[in-house]
């Protein structure tokens, strides 16, 4: 459980900046379906499950965590300033502030570029060609918050690399390859390789294959707390 939120948080530090002119071609979407083979290793094992998305643009990500076996373990919802995160197999409840995970993490949170690291665009665009023999290379910054890199593959985004104030986490999405057969060229195959240099416990590859993908109106995001679930509150540092 410790290791699905982890992602979760460290997804949520990553904020979509102001237009910048760039030769980099984002998906265009508005709402998106899909359904993952997930493995996850890390130094205390490896587990396997599979991992969905309902999502409207730039509105709510719901998300649902199951094990191998079908059962689900985890299930939550984002909307543009909170994160509510129900943990099945404990029943625990973990609402998240966005603006507190935010201030924890010397690190902005924003919806948007959630959604576009997992539909593989660029999370922000403002970006720099640092080295014009390297075309296809990208950096930028937000003092005092971040840096990261992208690169990109006939104009897709192909990786994006993070890391925080003090280069003590980081974190880099390769996407492999994209779907052919629609209009919207969701990545069919993903890495998440969280790096945490306080602690190598807290480090963890996240492998994400495809199995199905939808881009109809989605009618519901279902999502309750039972009255019977521990509510747990992440404290600030």
């Amino acid at each position: 459980m410790k290791k699905i939120l982890l992602i979760i948080a460290f997804v949520l530090l990553f904020s979509n900046q102001s237009n910048a002119q760039m030769n980099i071609q984002n998906v265009n979407w508005k709402y998106c379906t899909a359904k993952y083979d997930c493995d996850i290793q890390s130094p205390q094992g490896d587990l396997s499950g599979n991992v969905t998305f309902r999502m409207q643009k730039d509105s709510i990500v719901w998300f649902s965590v199951s094990a191998i076996m079908g059962i689900q373990i985890l299930k939550g919802i984002i909307t543009k300033d909170s994160a509510h995160v129900l943990d099945v197999y404990n029943q625990k409840y973990y609402p998240l502030s966005l603006s507190d995970l935010s201030s924890m993490q010397e690190l902005p949170a924003d919806l948007s570029a959630i959604q576009a690291l997992i539909v593989g665009n660029a999370p922000t665009t403002s970006l720099i060609q640092y080295d014009s023999t390297k075309p296809n290379e990208y950096i930028g910054a937000t003092p005092p918050y971040l840096s990261f890199g992208l690169t990109t593959k006939n104009n897709l985004v192909s990786s994006s690399r993070f890391s925080d104030k003090g280069k003590m986490k980081r974190l880099k999405i390769s996407y492999l390859d994209r779907l052919t057969d629609k209009e919207v060229k969701l990545p069919n195959q993903m890495e998440w390789e969280i790096q945490d240099m306080k602690s190598d416990l807290n480090s963890l590859r996240l492998k994400l294959s495809l199995k199905t993908a939808r881009f109809d109106s989605i009618p519901s995001y279902p999502f309750s707390v039972p009255n019977d679930y521990e509510r747990v509150s992440i404290q600030k540092n």
